[in-house]
């Protein structure tokens, strides 16, 4: 049986019920001394006496898993001659170009997060080892790569330091096939021709940032050997200095097989205003509107859809939880269409716009529409709006885009500002919170800005009563962020914080005994002045407590720490 047929019965058999449909008969019949070792080692935990079929079913699934991770195929003996290809010698991997970091603290750190005990940690971990000019120790590499199975978007940050030994790894593991590639310091061409998808994209994203004509003539000459899992991607990295050069290829891909391959140049072209695709898209909305005779502007989409808009990427027909064929082609309309139109048309700014939809019987479809506009063609005239819907859920992913469309000291400008003014609130958590929010995934603050927060954050939280409460997720959450955020060098003395804390002011009088010291209620009794004085000094305790006194909390921010540190002193001198 192969690893294949061997998982789908064991999941089979999970799904349905082990009393109901057995798992195949070559594992419960006994153990068969001529079989691999494999299949012994589910025969035997099959037979072991159990409490039920499940209990027995759950043990050989994890001897299953086990096996899968020693690299073990569980199965059947094979003919002789498909033994001896699998036992064929497998070339050496290449000389590291790369070193490794040093130090069993080091390993043992990455070895934590490399587990899953810190996901929010890993890209930045792994980011810093690249910086570095480093690679994963040999060690650690079957759980990274298992971390890049299971996440497409830690790959970029994983590939580049697996180094050569990590690579020739991923070879020998279908799973691991995403890493698999050719050699770091193989030309590009050599990458293009053998690299890994991963890599062959990464080539045309560099090459889109210094000769982007180049990188779009490689992706033509080779879109007819590529297939519809390797185009999409590849079309993305358009993105990059996307101009109007771009257009004959984009409009070209409007008829490309691949669905997702046509919603990618769909999408491009809606940031290129002057593009045939964005003047068709701006005058099918334009015959929308209307001003009623007050001089308001109003929407109205057609009854009936317009077969042309398929080619340009609008679906006539809504998937099955969309209800209202006119709302769905308006809100493909919208995100097709590149957002300056509607300031031109309408002479509107962003926030009026939102505020003119409110009174549109269309307002959801045309708001979801400009955000999900705003994705692809990031314009930064829209960020004040996006920055007043802070508690609107649908603006924390835009806010990372489109301050990565400012420069760093824009950014922080804006960051400052923000942080100033909540200063000695209890608004100053939520602004860190926020902050952490648009940054991107492995950013850090200048060292400006670091020392400055770090200061802030010192004054705030030396203090017997900070204003805020420091006793909340959101707090747990703002201060791990800056572990973090703040540049290396002003983590020791950020973790002084909890490992060498100043000494507590002189503590302030306890509250008075007497009644008269607190509001009680007309007619309470003996025992409820009690309770109050009770849910009183509750209170008072609960504002003496701070992020670390939680021991999860604690542990988060010592790992982080220490391993930050322990990556800088690791760096090559």
């Amino acid at each position: 049986m192969s690893q294949a047929n061997l998982w789908t019965a064991l999941q089979q058999s999970a799904l349905v019920g082990a009393e109901r449909l057995a798992v195949p008969a070559i594992f419960t019949q006994g153990i068969d001394r001529s079989a691999p070792a494999s299949q012994q080692a589910l025969q035997a935990a099959l037979l072991q006496p159990a409490d039920s079929k499940a209990v027995q079913l759950l043990r050989a699934t994890a001897v299953a898993a086990v096996l899968e991770r020693a690299g073990w195929q569980p199965g059947a003996a094979q003919p002789q001659r498909a033994v001896a290809a699998v036992a064929a010698p497998v070339p050496p991997p290449a000389k590291e170009s790369r070193p490794a970091p040093q130090g069993e603290p080091l390993l043992g750190l990455l070895g934590e997060v490399l587990q899953g005990n810190a996901p929010e940690l890993l890209a930045l971990a792994l980011a810093s080892l690249d910086e570095a000019g480093q690679r994963l120790p040999y060690t650690l590499l079957v759980p990274a790569l298992h971390q890049g199975r299971q996440s497409v978007e830690l790959r970029q940050w994983l590939t580049p330091v697996l180094g050569e030994r990590g690579r020739w790894l991923a070879a020998q593991n279908p799973q691991w096939a995403y890493a698999h590639g050719v050699q770091e310091t193989a030309d590009a061409e050599q990458i293009w021709q053998e690299g890994s998808l991963e890599q062959r994209v990464a080539l045309l994203q560099q090459q889109r940032d210094t000769d982007p004509a180049a990188a779009r003539a490689r992706l033509e000459a080779s879109l007819k050997e590529l297939s519809a899992r390797e185009r999409a991607p590849m079309v993305q990295s358009l993105a990059r200095g996307l101009s109007g050069d771009d257009e004959a290829l984009l409009e070209k891909l409007l008829g490309d097989r691949s669905k997702e391959v046509r919603e990618s140049a769909a999408s491009l072209l809606s940031c290129l205003p002057q593009s045939p695709h964005s003047q068709r898209l701006a005058a099918w909305l334009q015959a929308m509107l209307c001003q009623d005779a007050k001089g308001e502007w109003q929407i109205e989409p057609p009854e009936e859809g317009n077969k042309d808009w398929e080619r340009d990427g609008v679906t006539l027909l809504p998937p099955a939880y969309i209800k209202g064929q006119r709302a769905w082609w308006l809100q493909q309309l919208v995100e097709l269409t590149p957002l300056g139109f509607w300031q031109q048309q309408l002479g509107k700014t962003p926030e009026q716009l939102w505020d003119w939809s409110r009174h549109s019987d269309w307002k959801t479809a045309l708001r979801q529409g400009w955000l999900a506009a705003l994705r692809a063609q990031r314009d930064v005239r829209w960020l004040p709006l996006i920055q007043s819907m802070e508690s609107d859920s649908r603006s924390s992913n835009l806010l990372p885009l489109l301050m990565a469309k400012l420069s760093a000291e824009e950014r922080e400008t804006q960051w400052l500002a923000q942080l100033q003014a909540k200063r000695g609130k209890s608004a100053f958590i939520e602004a860190i919170h926020r902050i952490d929010e648009t940054m991107a995934r492995t950013e850090l603050l200048s060292p400006e800005m670091s020392r400055w927060l770090l200061d802030a954050l010192l004054g705030t939280l030396q203090s017997r009563q900070p204003a805020g409460n420091w006793h909340s997720w959101q707090a747990d959450h703002a201060i791990l962020a800056c572990a973090r955020r703040l540049q290396v060098g002003d983590l020791e003395r950020f973790a002084q914080l909890w490992r060498a804390p100043v000494a507590a002011a002189p503590a302030e009088p306890e509250p008075a005994d007497d009644a008269a010291a607190l509001v009680v209620p007309e007619g309470s009794t003996e025992a409820d002045i009690a309770k109050l004085k009770q849910e009183q000094q509750a209170r008072l305790e609960r504002s003496r407590l701070r992020p670390w006194d939680d021991a999860q909390v604690l542990a988060q921010l010592n790992r982080i720490v220490d391993l930050r540190l322990a990556l800088q002193a690791a760096q090559p001198a």
